[in-house]
């Protein structure tokens, strides 16, 4: 026999098996099946699952389209109230398909995807409790220890989580183990990217949707090999192996599944953390590849049906296409629905590409009206502020019995409650300083006693016309950072970053957004482009299906006679 014919039979089964992965996941799909996805496991037939995955790509896609469309809402309108729905649509768009697609691929029919829903929920919220437990109660300023508390403050709880909806569920296949991690780890990963898009977004008064954007990707991203699979593989181990919680190899997986994630997060530049990132997420896919491929394999290879999945040959998959009329007529080129399918298809994946073109539009960093500047001292900030100006303003100021000719003074009757003493600067004599006293009056020594209540200062602008600014502090942990007259008036607010550093908000109402430039030119080109061809698209499959039809009517009507 010649090797080389055995390796292009492989060759060509793995071939058949892609195509019709491919084939079978676009295809229509009838209500029954989706009927049949959503109550599996639930009406106790039991049976082995043998479809293709397909609704994963369906549900990605929508949540894809909804999160372009609201963020076009807000980028038109500047109407923020919808900002907690797109932070929730970008997280949730990776890791719930992700979990469905896993869901999908799960060889039985005895879990029910309620089940993993739940899982996710309360297996998420659980460890996440857990965690900050443990992140409140050790604390270190070491960010290497850091990294350690993290793979095992967050996996353990993970882990925890999981067997205890497998014992309360009594799900012990090996499999079910591996989607009930999954569902927990996607709880555990939505929560935390959530968490992420809002704090590393968040530009009060603003949000910033670029960063929304930029968030929502990158960690959708790392979501298809980080918190999903470590947990899967624990789950797996977890009922894979005999003696669960007594067989040293369930606590090497679970080890194995902290280490990545220490890796993951340890405190290293960019290039070599770029490299950790890659290392990990390679052993994590692999891991789980393989435990999918063997633990499908075992379950096809017990029932004694042709298997629709991925250890069949062509054959196979025609066989049982031939057995359900449905899928035949699905795939039946002479059938009007074939062509009516694939046009709307042809819209869908047209909306999709276009919603794909209005995420990068607005990822596009620009602010119609606000933009943002950061400090690292708070010289720097104050001299923002204060727009150049050095005020030499006297912080415990006494009051000046000798210097009254500019006071301006407050009575009650006879009697002086309050005073303020103008100083003009030294160096600037547009410059005035107002040091305000409040008056306490002694009877017994017929004195009064003068309180520094507020300082403010006095300058004439640009116009000529004199302004009166009041004194801030601004506190940063507690502590002052600094202390400021605010002239700069386009600063609308200002925040710390999570390293101390402060971030202005600044107000540009001469901005204009010059879409002639070849960013929004090429991109309203391509989504024009995307638009008209999948209309003709549409179009020219339905005309095509409308003729099948009058087609297949004159066929039915020349067989009659």
């Amino acid at each position: 026999m010649d090797l080389t014919e055995g390796d292009d039979n492989h060759k060509t089964k793995a071939r058949n098996v892609v195509t019709e992965f491919f084939r079978q996941t676009f295809r229509s799909h009838t209500g029954d099946e989706y009927s049949e996805l959503l109550t599996r496991g639930m009406r106790g037939d039991g049976g082995v699952n043998k479809k293709y995955p397909w609704a994963y790509i369906r549900l990605f896609a929508l949540i894809v389209i909804l999160f372009a469309i609201y963020l076009l809402i807000v980028r038109f309108t500047s109407n923020e109230l919808l900002t907690p729905t797109i932070m929730t649509l970008g997280s949730i768009s990776v890791s719930l398909s992700f979990l469905i697609f896993l869901y999908e691929l799960y060889p039985k029919k005895d879990l029910s995807i309620m089940l993993v829903c739940l899982a996710m929920l309360i297996g998420g919220a659980l460890s996440t409790i857990i965690t900050q437990v443990l992140f409140n109660v050790f604390t270190t300023d070491s960010k290497w220890l850091f990294s350690v508390f993290v793979g095992f403050f967050e996996e353990l709880p993970k882990a925890i989580s999981t067997i205890l909806i497998l014992v309360v569920t009594r799900k012990n296949s090996p499999l079910a183990g591996f989607i009930i991690g999954a569902a927990v780890g996607c709880g555990f990963s939505i929560v935390e990217d959530m968490g992420y898009i809002f704090v590393m977004s968040n530009e009060m008064p603003v949000m910033n949707l670029t960063t929304i954007i930029e968030v929502a990707v990158g960690r959708g991203a790392t979501a298809l090999c980080t918190h999903i699979l470590w947990t899967a593989a624990i789950g797996w181990a977890y009922c894979h192996f005999s003696r669960h919680l007594a067989n040293v190899a369930f606590y090497l997986i679970t080890l194995l599944s902290c280490g990545l994630h220490i890796c993951w997060d340890l405190p290293l530049d960019s290039l070599p953390l770029a490299f950790i990132y890659v290392a990990c997420g390679v052993i994590a896919c692999v891991e789980c590849l393989l435990i999918l491929h063997f633990e499908r394999r075992k379950v096809f290879n017990e029932n004694p049906l042709p298997n629709v999945g991925l250890y069949v040959n062509e054959n196979a998959v025609n066989q049982l296409a031939k057995q359900d009329n449905l899928k035949e007529r699905s795939l039946d080129k002479s059938n009007p629905k074939y062509w009516r399918h694939w046009g709307l298809f042809s819209v869908a994946l047209g909306t999709f590409l276009m919603a794909v073109i209005s995420i990068i539009y607005c990822s596009i960093p620009f602010r119609e009206t606000y933009g943002t500047e950061t400090f690292y001292s708070p010289e720097s900030f104050v001299d923002y502020m204060q727009n150049g100006l050095d005020f030499d303003v006297e912080e415990y100021r006494a009051y000046n019995a000798h210097d009254t000719a500019n006071d301006v003074p407050e009575t009650v009757g006879n009697r002086l409650t309050r005073v303020t003493q103008r100083v003009t600067d030294k160096n600037n004599e547009n410059i005035v300083y107002n040091y305000k006293y409040t008056v306490s009056h002694d009877d017994f020594s017929n004195r009064d006693y003068f309180f520094l209540y507020s300082t403010t200062v006095t300058t004439t602008n640009e116009l000529g016309i004199s302004v009166e600014y009041e004194r801030e502090d601004v506190y940063n942990d507690g502590l002052k950072y600094a202390s400021f007259f605010r002239l700069n008036n386009s600063v609308t607010g200002f925040n710390f970053t999570s390293n101390g550093n402060i971030t202005v908000f600044i107000y540009n109402p001469a901005f204009v957004r010059d879409l002639s430039d070849w960013k929004y030119t090429s991109l309203f080109i391509t989504f024009a482009s995307i638009f008209g061809a999948s209309l003709v698209c549409y179009v020219s499959l339905s005309i095509k299906s409308w003729r099948v039809k009058k087609l297949c009517s004159m066929e039915n009507a020349s067989s009659v006679k």
